[in-house]
Formats: structure tokens, sequence, C-alpha cells
């Protein structure tokens, strides 16, 4: 999650020309090149009348204004999922931590308190890891046992497998009678929780925008810059180069944001921070069980135009 950009403003320009070098050329050289075809070679076919250039501006905004509020619903949905998985970590240790009276507290009862804490630590990793792709199993072999190492090695969907090991482990405490009926049934309602809030979380990774709706966005203003410069030849001189490139620059960002938006799993500085936000959880989860080598928070990372971010 994007922060702050630098704060030196000669640095913000720098690093927003340097994201952007390759299509800002572009523009100019659209440009200059109309410039010089009808102010300099004297084509003066090629100049296009300004008003069906306009009306197609008007129209592209409307599609990328469309495009980009869909994507920003995208992206907050996705956070308000995962302030939901922070609440509801938070809920389900409280309860795990309770579910019995003081008389019946012993060795094993601690030691499967934790483990289900550690096993949620290990599913709200997962749950991240699945959603960018890119599992690595050392980091849930810290909050599992060596028999759960192994078997999470052998799962598809390593998350849901986790929830419904904590379903069978539930099931297995209240066979020795740690746990009433209301307390499984409190815990159990909890797990379905989970499923639901990483149900929600695969549906805006698995469901893309409709490829005809980017396709044809994408090839109108593709259009859309290349006639720009020669809609304003006629209005102006030397003129058109700086500002055909500026308007060309603004759709673009535009494109670019809401291309950027509409997938908030990616692991870039404007997506959800996922492991900032797993991390918080484990202090917050592991100071519940009273431990006392508490992970320190994840820290802020800068970019090379030091923008802030946290992922």
């Amino acid at each position: 999650m994007l922060l702050y950009f630098s704060k030196d403003f000669k640095t913000q320009v720098y690093g927003i020309v340097r994201n952007n070098l390759r299509p800002i050329v572009w523009f100019f050289v659209i440009s200059i090149g109309a410039f010089v075809l009808y102010h300099i070679m004297g084509f003066k076919g090629v100049s296009i009348p300004v008003a069906p250039v306009s009306i197609v501006g008007v129209a592209l905004a409307i599609f990328l204004g469309f495009r980009n509020s869909s994507a920003y619903d995208r992206w907050w949905e996705a956070r308000k999922i995962w302030g939901g998985i922070v609440n509801a970590s938070r809920t389900w240790a409280m309860e795990v931590t309770s579910f019995a009276d003081s008389e019946q507290i012993n060795d094993e009862l601690r030691e499967e308190r934790k483990r289900f804490v550690y096993r949620h630590l290990a599913w709200i990793n997962a749950l991240r890891m699945r959603l960018r792709r890119q599992m690595d199993y050392e980091v849930l072999d810290v909050f599992l046992t060596p028999d759960e190492r192994a078997k999470v090695r052998t799962f598809k969907n390593v998350p849901a497998q986790i929830v419904n090991m904590q379903s069978k482990k539930l099931q297995f405490i209240y066979r020795k009678g740690y746990i009433n009926d209301f307390s499984r049934i409190e815990l159990n309602s909890q797990l379905r929780e989970f499923y639901e809030l990483q149900g929600k979380a695969e549906r805006i990774k698995n469901t893309v925008f409709p490829y005809y709706y980017n396709y044809f966005t994408r090839l109108f203003l593709q259009l859309f810059l290349l006639i720009l410069p020669f809609s304003l030849l006629e209005q102006m001189y030397w003129e058109v180069i700086p500002l055909s490139a500026a308007i060309s620059f603004v759709f673009h960002i535009l494109d670019k944001s809401g291309a950027i938006t509409e997938e908030p799993f990616e692991n870039r500085a404007s997506d959800t921070p996922m492991s900032t936000l797993c991390k918080s959880i484990e202090i917050d989860l592991r100071q519940i069980l009273d431990e006392e080598d508490i992970p320190e928070p994840h820290p802020i990372q800068f970019t090379h135009y030091n923008a802030a971010f946290q992922d």
C-alpha cells in the first residue's frame, strides 16, 4: 500500500517521468510529427476537425471513468476483506484462549490452544501467498507441527485445507470434553467466516474484467492519442507539442491507474498490504497467547524514488 510519494517535488517529477518514459516519448514524437507535417512541410490535409475528436475524447473519458470506478470498487472490497480477516482473527484467538474453564486447563489444553492460534497464522499467510501465487512452504513451517508440514505440501488449496484441519482438531477437543456444544458452535461459526472471507478474496483474484471491454477501451484510447495532435494544428503553432503531449499523458495515467487498481493482490505498492496485515495479526495473536518473543511490525519500505509503501 502506497503511503506517500517522495516529499521532494523534484524526486516526484523524476519518478513519474522515469516510470512513464516510453509513452511520454511517444506522445512528443507524435506531436512533433504532426507539427512538422502541417506547419513546416505544409501538408494541410493532415489537419482533423476538432469537434469529432472532442466527442471521442468525452466518450473515452466516460469509459475510463467507469472502469476506474469499478477498479476502485475491487480495490476497496479487497481492503475490506482483509480488514474482516484482521477482526475475525482477533476474535478467533480470544475465543480459542477462553473456551475452557480454569479448572480444566492442563498442559495438553494449553498446547492445543497454541496450535489453534498458530494454525490460523499459517492460514492467513497461506492465503496471502495463494492470492499472490507465490507459495513458500517454509513460511508456513514456522506455525505448523512436523505432521502438519507434510500434509500442507500435498494440498492444492492450502488455506482452505488448513481451515479444514482446524475443524477436525475442534472436533477432537470437543470429544475430549474440553469445550461444550455452545463453544463448538461459536468456533465453527468463526471457521465458516474464514471460508467466506477467503472465497471473497479468491473471487476478486479470479474474476477479470471482460476482455472485450479492456480491449476496445485500450484500442479507442490509442486511436484518440494518435489523432489528438492533428485536431489542434489549426488553432495552435508550436504550442500543440506540449499541450497535446500533456493531454495524452493525462489519458494514459487514467488508463494505467485503472489497470493497476483492478488487481489488488499483485504485491505492488498500490495493492492491499497483505504482508503488513499478516504481521500485525501475528503480533496481536501472539500477545493474546502471552508470548514474550513478539516480532516487530512489518517495516515501511522505500522505492528508488523515495516513495514509502508497505507490502
